[in-house]
């Protein structure tokens, strides 16, 4: 609870002056207290009567309170509650301590609400890249987050093992005469993506008759039957047992892989799509752009009806991703009743069994229904997105269920961008693309960063044995990459730098690694001096100490915050504020040598190690006992 408790007991303290149902709200600054009301100032702009005198008169008529020390009425027109740190800082590290970073923080909210959070979702013929690498750590992060309070949560992962692309691996192939293994010591999922993919584009580009070809496969790949499709499969289950790789080096968790290539054999597409003709959703075009396709109808739509009618069945019958996704987005939110078997693929880094999509052998899969369906996906795909819930709202389903969570592309600085071996023609960030091969992939940029990080442990630690180090830094390169990505709001764009991201100073992963190591230092000290913790405090506290532990105390709300907005830099942001205030009171409140406050101060050690901790496992940055 920790500073709800001080919330309720602010809320308690008005309702019992006749304001029911006032609520409170964390302040802007600390110096406006923990908690803090704008009703007098909004009550008088109401009533026409002077709001400081109105908050005046409230403060005057309020009792006591356990956690509350004094209420003070503010121009021009709040009323703010301080802390009696005295009581409120033994009640939050005790509270800490007793929790425990598994506890602290968590909730209850989500309680009985299941929601599925779909992420990563990398066509299978490539090797994932910095880009994918955001998708990856906002999806894992809203997953963590959810789970965090309380809601029963299931992570999946769509395979988009079929259209143009996966087309253009089999192209490759079976007709161009690219060899089907990669040479000795690249990843298959690196080959598709860095030689074929790149090789096949060029020549299609030179050759449009290959055009015909790609289209003709990525119509077979749809049919069970078809030597192509089984092809695909082989190649699609290759390159992802590659990706998962990186995906769980980035700190990923599956409980279900969903092949694209399954929404179409399974039946699934068929039956949606009579549902939509029946219910006059969709047409045949008859003449125009799209004659002989099946469209969607967009007149009424006010935003997408200017851009035209969305294709779902092109005129050689072949399915568009979006029409393969509204069928997906119908299964993902169980309104739909065609059943999809799966079997065991393996099993996550935690033990937790993954499942995939096999609809010829296989068990049903079965979800409880989700009260929410989010689905992590770039802006660019906001149009198609938005095509999914209005054609969802209109077979009647709740198209508020269905989230878009939309984010930015990430670009590498010029500096970055030459260290990974790209040359920028400009002097500017460079972005990607699969097709001309200017490709960044997650694991080379993650080498980089452990290369950079090994360097600095090395000249730290001379002595350490080379095990020590290559883990260290591998927990530094994760720490740092997930850091920088998500600091970052996920409408903002991100232009990612390799030195930037490693410093141990600054808005980095590293320093909130270090403040950890830092902290876990003390208390080997105090065991070697017999120093046990005390969560009461001796006296008044300091500035410093008040400040650690008003951050730690913020904790909980800050994630039941996120967990609503779904903003998740506000959890990196007191990440690093926790770590500032712990620095700050690390170099003026000493602890080994703090005479009568030194039980304390190791208590508030214990508690900030807890605290921080909590948040480290729900941003997916390891915690490191030694730097």
């Amino acid at each position: 609870m920790t500073i709800k408790r001080l919330f309720q007991e602010a809320e308690r303290l008005l309702s019992e002056a006749g304001l029911v149902g006032v609520k409170v709200s964390p302040p802007k600054s600390p110096e406006f207290g923990e908690a803090f009301t704008p009703y007098p100032f909004e009550e008088a702009r109401r009533s026409g009567g002077n709001p400081l005198s109105l908050a005046e008169s409230i403060v005057s008529r309020l009792g006591r309170g356990e956690f509350i020390g004094h209420v003070e009425a503010a121009p021009p027109g709040f009323i703010n509650f301080h802390a009696d740190w005295a009581r409120f800082s033994a009640y939050t590290v005790r509270e800490v301590l007793r929790l425990g970073p598994r506890e602290y923080g968590g909730s209850r909210e989500g309680e009985g609400r299941v929601v599925l959070v779909e992420h990563t979702s990398v066509n299978p013929n490539k090797a994932l890249h910095i880009g994918h690498a955001r998708n990856v750590y906002l999806g894992d992060t809203i997953a963590r987050t959810l789970a965090k309070t309380g809601y029963q949560v299931y992570v999946l992962n769509y395979i988009d093992d079929s259209g143009a692309q996966m087309a253009s691996v089999l192209l490759g192939f079976l007709e161009l005469g690219m060899p089907a293994e990669p040479p000795l010591g690249v990843r298959f999922d690196e080959y598709c993506g860095d030689q074929v993919y790149v090789e096949v584009s060029r020549r299609v580009e030179a050759d449009r008759r290959l055009e015909e070809r790609l289209r003709a496969l990525a119509k077979k790949i749809e049919e069970r039957e078809s030597s192509e499709f089984k092809y695909a499969r082989l190649v699609s289950d290759k390159v992802l047992s590659n990706q998962l790789l990186t995906c769980w080096r980035l700190g990923a968790r599956y409980d279900l892989l969903f092949r694209e290539s399954d929404v179409v054999v399974s039946g699934l597409w068929s039956k949606t799509f009579n549902i939509l003709q029946g219910r006059g959703i969709v047409y045949l075009a008859a003449e125009g752009p799209n004659r002989g396709c099946w469209c969607v109808d967009l007149s009424s739509h006010p935003v997408l009806s200017k851009e035209g009618d969305e294709i779902l069945v092109k005129s050689d019958g072949s399915t568009t991703y979006v029409a393969r996704d509204i069928a997906f987005a119908l299964w993902k939110l169980r309104d739909s009743d065609v059943e999809i078997r799966g079997r065991e693929w393996g099993v996550n880094p935690d033990g937790t069994p993954i499942i995939i999509t096999e609809t010829e052998t296989g068990a049903p899969i079965v979800f409880p229904r989700p009260e929410k369906v989010i689905t992590v996906v770039g802006s660019e795909q906001r149009r198609p997105q938005e095509v999914i819930r209005y054609v969802l709202t209109k077979l009647g389903v709740n198209g508020g269920r269905y989230l878009h969570y939309s984010y930015e592309r990430v670009s590498l600085s010029p500096d970055s961008a030459r260290r990974l071996g790209v040359e920028s023609a400009e002097a500017r960030a460079v972005q990607m693309s699969g097709r001309r091969g200017i490709y960044i992939k997650a694991d080379e940029v993650l080498d980089e960063l452990k290369r950079l990080a090994a360097e600095e442990v090395r000249r730290r630690h001379s002595d350490w044995p080379a095990g020590k180090v290559d883990e260290t830094s591998e927990a530094i390169a994760r720490g740092a990459l997930r850091y920088s990505i998500l600091r970052s709001e996920a409408d903002k764009a991100v232009v990612f730098d390799l030195r930037e991201a490693t410093r141990l100073e600054g808005d980095t992963g590293p320093y909130i690694q270090y403040s950890v190591a830092r902290s876990y230092r003390i208390l080997e000290k105090a065991a070697d001096a017999g120093l046990k913790a005390k969560p009461t405090p001796h006296g008044p506290l300091t500035s410093e100490e008040k400040m650690l532990v008003r951050s730690i105390s913020f904790l909980p709300l800050t994630i039941e915050m996120a967990a609503k907005s779904l903003r998740l830099r506000q959890l990196v942001t007191h990440s690093r504020e926790l770590a500032v205030n712990f620095n700050e009171f690390y170099e003026k409140c000493p602890v080994i040598d703090g005479g009568e406050h030194a039980q304390f101060r190791l208590a508030l050690v214990e508690a900030y190690i807890v605290a921080q901790t909590s948040l480290m496992e729900l941003i997916g940055i390891p915690v490191l006992r030694e730097m």
